[in-house]
């Protein structure tokens, strides 16, 4: 899923792991300090820093999809 593609409310998160492994988290914002897959935000967001445009996480993309089929 494209970066451009989430709705409002939603934004992408990515330490450098995700970033070299195409893997980038989905998180709501506001919400807490972990992604949709419950994957601790306590890094730098690396995947905005290095401008990603790809979500990799299949986890994240399933439930966000769940949420947004609601």
């Amino acid at each position: 899923m494209k970066v451009s593609e989430l709705k409002e409310g939603y934004h992408m998160f990515g330490n450098k792991g995700t970033v070299w492994s195409n893997s980038a988290h989905i998180a709501k914002s506001g919400f807490h300090s972990r992604t949709l897959c419950e994957t601790p935000m306590l890094s730098t967001n690396w995947a905005k820093i290095e401008e990603v445009q790809e979500i990799g996480c299949p986890d994240c993309l399933k439930i966000y999809n769940e949420e947004e089929n609601k």
